[in-house]
């Protein structure tokens, strides 16, 4: 009996370690990805600057978007500025799993058509903190031709995972959303623009 009992104790001890190793491993991975993302948000709001700069003094001449650009097949919908938790991101004109892993993306609705929808994982290099923000924080997002838009942050809450229709029909002109910790429900923050920056 007393055998049988330090068997267990090993086993017990044997499983318990291996949980912690595996925790330490995702913990490793889910820095790897943070660290990953936050290289390539920043590398990615330099190039779309530049491609910003370029737009707004080219005239008459087309657009010539980066190189860069072309070859990773991406394409902008332009720079996002969080100023209240000093964030300046690319935005992707469409999504997927992939490209969320470097940055923000469009998941549905347009600037001009309103109830515009960007997604982003919840690294503290994207959107983990847009919880943070409150009633009257401003925001901004510039688009490739330079014009800039400013937003009103009119209410933060929480939505369920699965509870889509209310996310993409709303009557705001600006939705920021991204997974809670426990990937349950969605923080959502709620904007209305105000008048345009040129």
């Amino acid at each position: 009996m007393k055998k049988l009992q330090v068997i267990c104790g090993m086993i017990f001890m044997l499983f318990g370690s291996l949980l912690l190793f595996g925790t330490l491993l995702f913990s490793v991975y889910n820095q790897k990805l943070e660290h990953n993302a936050m290289d390539a948000s920043a590398s990615a709001v330099k190039e779309v600057q530049q491609e910003i700069e370029w737009n707004r003094n080219a005239d008459e001449k087309k657009p010539l978007p980066l190189q860069q650009l072309q070859d990773d097949g991406i394409s902008y919908l332009g720079i996002l500025e969080i100023p209240r938790l000093d964030l300046s991101l690319p935005v992707q004109t469409d999504w997927s799993y992939d490209k969320l892993y470097d940055s923000p993306c469009v998941y549905s609705g347009s600037i001009q058509n309103g109830e515009l929808v960007i997604l982003a994982h919840n690294y503290l290099a994207h959107f983990r903190n847009i919880g943070n923000l409150q009633p009257e924080d401003t925001i901004l997002l510039t688009d490739m031709e330079g014009q800039q838009f400013h937003y009103v942050v009119k209410d933060v809450l929480l939505l369920e995972a699965e509870n889509v229709t209310e996310m993409v029909d709303s009557d705001y002109d600006l939705s920021l959303f991204t997974c809670s910790y426990s990937g349950e429900s969605r923080i959502t923050v709620r904007c209305m623009m105000q008048n345009n920056i040129d």
